[in-house]
């Protein structure tokens, strides 16, 4: 049985991928700060195939280590590592952004991605894996006002290249990728929406006219693109 942790499940993209990922016959192990009451049932029902560890990726300290995320995975199989979890704020033009929230930003962003993949690489030593990091179109140009999380996704896709580029040397093999889901229509748009930037009104356009996709297609996928069966 293949075991996938996905961080940032309690809404949007994550909860999707949550649920797909079971309804695919896997064990989910879903990592953050809360979890939907769904979510709690099934892991007091189904133990054997859905486990939810507690921690806030904004406090590194918290972070499961190696051996807390060895002793979820399934007896046999496959491990996954799907970096879902992220935050789009502070948004404003640099010069005028909360110290606090921009530590907050790089940290649940960036910092805890890359101690979580390192606990992760280690914890996997001797068994097939793969990490999936939920970049954005952010990474790839600058978007004014958004340079806490574009940053963020940026170094994000770097570390993700390099990891991927360590992963050839690996046996039994690791596979890494970094995906760009797209915009779709989850909390975080609406928090663009609530914001200022100069490209607001693209965004507001796009939830006007309907054109956001629902999170359950974008996890479908994302799934069958990278998380096949065979």
């Amino acid at each position: 049985m293949r075991t996938v942790f996905i961080t940032g499940v309690s809404r949007g993209l994550g909860a999707a991928l949550f649920e797909q990922v079971i309804a695919g016959g896997n064990r989910v192990v879903g990592i953050g700060r809360t979890f939907t009451g769904a979510q709690d049932d099934l892991a007091l029902q189904e133990p054997a195939r859905v486990a939810l560890l507690t921690s806030n990726l904004g406090d590194t300290s918290t972070l499961p280590t190696a051996a807390e995320l060895r002793a979820a995975f399934a007896p046999e199989g496959e491990v996954v590592l799907i970096h879902n979890a992220g935050v789009v704020t502070p948004v404003g033009p640099v010069g005028s952004l909360p110290p606090e929230e921009l530590a907050a930003s790089i940290t649940v962003n960036l910092t805890s991605a890359m101690l979580l993949s390192n606990a992760f690489v280690a914890a996997a030593s001797g068994r097939p894996a793969r990490i999936l990091f939920v970049s954005s179109g952010a990474a790839g140009r600058p978007i004014a006002h958004w340079s806490a999380y574009s940053a963020a996704k940026r170094g994000g896709d770097w570390f993700a290249e390099v990891l991927a580029a360590e992963a050839e040397r690996r046996e039994p093999p690791m596979v890494v990728a970094s995906v760009n889901p797209g915009v779709m229509d989850t909390d975080m748009q609406a928090a663009l929406r609530d914001s200022e930037f100069p490209a607001r009104d693209r965004y507001v356009g796009l939830h006007e006219r309907g054109e956001l996709p629902d999170p359950a297609s974008v996890a479908e996928r994302i799934l069958r693109e990278h998380l096949t069966n065979e």
